[in-house]
């Protein structure tokens, strides 16, 4: 999993590809600044692309059976602009270790 930011857009993305275990990029926007909406070319998004205000959020519930990562993306006013939640066995390889 990597967290990325400052590219005044905001998108939760799975790269397949990487090392052959799935690898995910969550890349929030900024507080203060923001690209206008343009459809940058991502084959690998996962959900919408977010070009507003934002912040980015990423919860992990340990608690849960299986555990679940949760990865948000919030407005000014608080408001839900990405949701995904994943379990963390689907950052494990597909050949299960």
């Amino acid at each position: 999993m990597l967290l990325n930011g400052d590219r005044h857009i905001s998108e939760l993305s799975r790269h397949d590809e990487a090392a052959g275990d799935p690898l995910y990029e969550f890349t929030s926007g900024g507080l203060t600044h923001h690209a206008p909406m343009h459809e940058a070319a991502n084959r690998h998004r996962v959900g919408p692309l977010v070009a507003a205000l934002n912040y980015g959020l990423v919860t992990i519930d340990w608690a849960a059976d299986p555990v679940t990562l949760r990865f948000a993306m919030r407005g000014t006013d608080n408001e839900t602009l990405l949701d995904h939640t994943l379990s963390l066995s689907a950052l494990r390889p597909s050949g299960g270790s």
